[in-house]
């Protein structure tokens, strides 16, 4: 017959074995602490130092570019301003140009007013002497005509009306 085997001893706990167990598993866990846990902790010690030299660096060159931004926006409002200045001293330059280009025609046209009343009231007693002194010219022919012949009603009346025919074409000649 077939001899039956219990394994009755594999199910066992026995303390020595157990103890065997944490001893290894605590040497092996020592040696890859002092083998390995250095080296990964020396590479993430050196990975941390790394980026935090980054956020340093990152953060450095963000408060120069704030910097940097304000001393531009500083600048531009000043540009702005100067500008700003520039324009309305230039406008204030073309106004009073213009008001002294306007001032010196009005002084002109003034001027040339002035000159042409001058020369019309001057002209105007010219012809009046003129017409003064043909006035008298034909008068002293007329007296002449009146003396040289004897006139009667008639003749004097026509000499008169010759006369004063002779003005008035004078007078629209002029």
């Amino acid at each position: 017959m077939v001899e039956k085997v219990l394994y009755t001893d594999f199910l066992t706990i026995d303390v020595g074995t157990i103890l065997f167990t944490l001893v290894n598993t605590l040497l092996i866990f020592l040696a890859f602490r002092f083998i390995l846990f250095k080296r990964v902790d020396a590479i993430v010690e050196k990975r941390k130092n790394e980026v935090d030299a980054t956020y340093t660096e990152a953060e450095k060159a963000r408060s120069e570019a704030n910097a940097d931004k304000e001393k531009y926006a500083a600048a531009m409002s000043g540009a702005k301003q100067e500008a700003a200045e520039l324009l309305s001293r230039a406008e204030k330059k073309a106004q009073k140009e213009g008001d002294a280009i306007l001032a010196e025609a009005r002084s002109a046209a003034q001027t040339v007013r002035e000159r042409a009343t001058a020369e019309t009231e001057r002209e105007r007693v010219q012809a009046r002497t003129e017409l003064q002194g043909e006035i008298a010219d034909l008068a002293m022919e007329l007296a002449q005509k009146i003396m040289e012949k004897e006139i009667n009603k008639a003749d004097h009346e026509r000499l008169i009306d010759e006369f004063i025919e002779e003005i008035g074409e004078e007078g629209d000649n002029a």
